[in-house]
């Protein structure tokens, strides 16, 4: 190679470091303080989080210390949804975003350079509601159930778990008039309602809330609802097929009531459901215009040949088996002298897009600021009754 050609290959080799090296190098670390704004004493255990915009890679948080300081490094320049939460630690803190705002839609995104950045922040201590979940025919307590407090534009400032003895408190909830809805998902098999005992929206009591003061006495009674078990198996080796979508549609009116995605042995569980008859649907995807199941119970291709199941709370059935292979956990062919086992665990599955559900009872679809969210329509209002 003569000698100008090599000075040009390295010039240009030169060049390409340079331009990547920039890229390379801009990462920075935001770190600072969350305090008290009362006291502006440190607080411990609010999750920092730092979300790019647009998405590029999920949320990187950091939890504050004694002291109430954070730091998460690694960030390449760009902007950043940036959210102090007390939720998971369900603190007396009221979460916000930057800066300073109380709503996503609300909050300045925090444009990161290449240089390192410091984001300080205080948080309002906000009021509590608190009670006992009891099971209605028992007396006894139910553990396990999500106790939500939803304002009157359909958002949730907290949420938490009954204890084993059936009591939740929810921290954190600024000042204001909420209803407080009770779920037991796919967790423990009760109905889903409102309190107190209303099983719409519409029906719901009010609870006020005056920050920073408890609001007690917040009971109700659940009932059982009925349950959906099953096993999924791979159709063409018989394995245990983990990863698929089940869901339980009801048939009148046609609506999707719960849905689970099996676990490693293949196994589903669809609970809390109410009184009807439900089609059940395996492999279940979406698209923009509707959605399509591999399979549904009994082997049937359509919805319409589906064999249908009429549950009664608090009935439990079993069996309702189906095959469908995971399109993120592919059935693995053995590797020699592993007795007939998969080589490897499968990988976990690539993050999908939720499906737009359908808004529930007292709730509409409209376009907010961008973004369709389920917003609350106007209800009567009743007072709660201490």
């Amino acid at each position: 190679m003569r000698g100008g050609t090599r000075f040009l290959v390295a010039l240009m080799v030169s060049f390409a470091l340079a331009a990547i090296t920039p890229t390379l190098a801009a990462a920075a670390t935001v770190s600072g303080t969350v305090g008290d704004e009362s006291t502006h004493a440190g607080i411990a255990g609010v999750d920092a989080c730092f979300r790019p915009q647009p998405e590029a890679f999920e949320a990187r948080c950091d939890e504050t210390d004694s002291a109430g300081h954070y730091e998460v490094t690694d960030l390449p320049e760009g902007k950043y949804a940036v959210h102090f939460s007390a939720d998971r630690n369900n603190l007396k803190y009221v979460s916000e975003y930057y800066d300073n705002a109380s709503d996503y839609f609300e909050m300045d995104l925090f444009t990161l350079g290449s240089a390192n950045a410091t984001i300080d922040a205080e948080l309002a201590q906000g009021g509590s509601i608190a009670g006992t979940l009891t099971d209605e025919a028992s007396g006894l307590p139910v553990a396990g159930v999500r106790a939500c407090a939803m304002d009157s534009h359909g958002f949730w400032p907290r949420c938490v778990d009954s204890a084993a003895d059936g009591a939740y408190r929810l921290n954190g909830i600024p000042s204001g008039v909420y209803s407080v809805e009770y779920e037991g998902g796919n967790r423990v098999n009760y109905l889903h309602e409102f309190y107190e005992d209303a099983e719409t929206w519409a029906a719901a009591t009010d609870v006020t809330v005056t920050a920073p003061a408890l609001t007690s006495g917040i009971d109700d009674e659940l009932a059982q609802g009925a349950e959906i078990l099953g096993h999924v198996t791979d159709p063409g080796t018989g394995a245990p097929s983990r990863g698929v979508f089940v869901c339980a549609n009801e048939q009148e009116p046609g609506e999707y009531q719960g849905c689970d995605t099996t676990d490693a042995e293949g196994n589903y569980a669809i609970r809390s459901l109410p009184a009807g008859t439900y089609l059940v649907a395996f492999e279940l995807e979406y698209y923009p215009w509707g959605s399509s199941a591999k399979e549904w119970w009994q082997g049937a291709a359509t919805m319409a040949e589906a064999d249908p199941i009429v549950l009664t709370p608090p009935e439990t059935r079993t069996g309702i088996d189906g095959r469908a292979t995971s399109p993120y956990w592919p059935q693995q062919p053995p590797s020699p002298g592993t007795g007939g086992q998969p080589a490897s665990s499968p990988p976990p599955p690539p993050p999908a897009k939720k499906p737009l559900k359908k808004c529930r009872k007292g709730f509409h679809r409209k376009l907010v600021k961008g973004k369709k969210r389920c917003v609350r329509k106007h209800r009567p209002r009743r007072q709660h009754r201490r």
